[in-house]
């Protein structure tokens, strides 16, 4: 190697290990300083609820997750269930929970038209036909909550200018050594940008697994119909009710969310469209994104051009991920964490999701492929 090469690699080294190192302190400290608790106190009065949970398919631990909302404690609420075709497995899931609480109001609306590319968004607007109240808590299929999941959501709402509330979800390894690895990504990567996030910009955006809407507020910027072709509907709401001088709010409350991929190729498609909605509704972040992942080229560039110092801040990096991941366990009380050998490993995956989406155009969401357009909105592709 060359001097000027060498040099220009010391450069390289230096700026992405300094990068990589003040977004792991920041993130470190910021999930040092989380605590699980309810950031309001909860009203005397708690208001009606509707639960809108939209399904497809009988996922791994669909009942475990499902009961979880049926099981709260919370004196008044429906739980509307909403399937596309009447023959769909998660139909028997629902009929048992029928048999589980009978005094609980269940509805289950089977309703196949479509609204839009955004076939999740499809389903609650037909399930919006069956609701009763006026706060409205979406919620996906394989999402687990703790009992007092409603009241601490409901106690981020009393304020009548916040127009939705959601939570911080944690990553549930169902299955094999290929979930394990997807769980670690959300607990180890999405968790820590998630509160450096809102620590350095604020809530402007939603987080789709519980969402806590005011109907009011859903009303105000057009309802479901206006997010019906965009892929990150959560985070479109989220941004349209900020701009239109809603409070948007993250509860200290988090839930888990169920991780069951079955294979390497299926976890990597499926973290490929979240970057792909990230690159689409914020650019720069995307791009910045970078620096959480950047151990795969300090690896490359200091086997190349080996210094002691080089080797020093690699050294510094990999502490400080450890210690990142250690932390996150702790705060957030992690269920079946992964092994800390595959830390590094999941880094390295991250940066491949990271960098193969750069370069694809196309999502595939369900089987249907999709077009990606400005904004995060879905346009189908021919399948042919």
């Amino acid at each position: 190697m060359t001097d000027w090469n060498a040099g220009v690699s010391d450069i390289v080294l230096l700026l992405l290990a300094l990068a990589g190192i003040v977004y792991l302190s920041l993130s470190l400290r910021h999930v040092l300083a989380f605590r699980e608790c309810v950031a309001a106190p909860v009203p005397d009065v708690l208001p009606p609820l509707s639960v809108l949970k939209p399904l497809c398919g009988a996922e791994p631990r669909l009942y475990e997750c499902l009961r979880s909302f049926c099981d709260q404690d919370y004196p008044d609420f429906e739980i509307v269930f909403g399937v596309r075709e009447g023959d769909d497995p998660a139909v028997t899931v629902v009929e048992r929970l029928r048999r589980d609480f009978p005094d609980l109001s269940i509805t289950l609306v089977s309703d196949g038209r479509l609204h839009g590319a955004n076939l999740k968004i499809g389903n609650v607007l037909n399930i919006m036909t069956a609701c009763r109240h006026d706060l409205l808590l979406v919620s996906d299929s394989d999402v687990e909550v703790g009992r007092d999941c409603f009241r601490a959501m409901v106690a981020d709402m009393a304020q009548s200018d916040v127009g939705a509330v959601s939570c911080i979800y944690k990553g549930y390894p169902t299955r094999g050594w290929v979930s394990v690895l997807g769980a670690l990504n959300i607990n180890g990567w999405i968790v820590p940008s998630v509160l450096l996030d809102r620590a350095l910009n604020g809530v402007d955006a939603s987080l789709g697994p519980a969402m806590l809407l005011r109907r009011q507020a859903l009303d105000a910027i057009g309802g479901f119909e206006a997010v019906a072709d965009y892929l990150a509907e959560d985070h479109e709401i989220g941004e349209r009710l900020a701009g239109a001088g809603w409070a948007v709010r993250l509860s200290a409350h988090t839930v888990h969310t169920m991780v069951h991929e079955e294979s390497l190729s299926t976890l990597f498609r499926h973290e490929v469209r979240w970057a792909h909605t990230v690159r689409a509704v914020r650019p720069l972040d995307h791009l910045l994104t970078v620096v959480t992942c950047v151990l795969p080229l300090l690896l490359a560039l200091h086997v190349f051009h080996p210094t002691w110092w080089g080797g020093l801040l690699l050294g510094l990096y990999l502490l400080l991920r450890l210690a990142l991941d250690r932390a996150v366990r702790v705060r957030f009380a992690i269920v079946r964490p992964a092994p800390f050998w595959m830390v590094p490993l999941r880094e390295i995956l991250c940066f491949a999701v990271w960098f193969w989406s750069i370069f694809s155009r196309r999502v595939v969401w369900r089987g249907q492929p999709y077009a990606l357009k400005r904004g995060g909105r879905l346009v189908p592709l021919d399948r042919g």
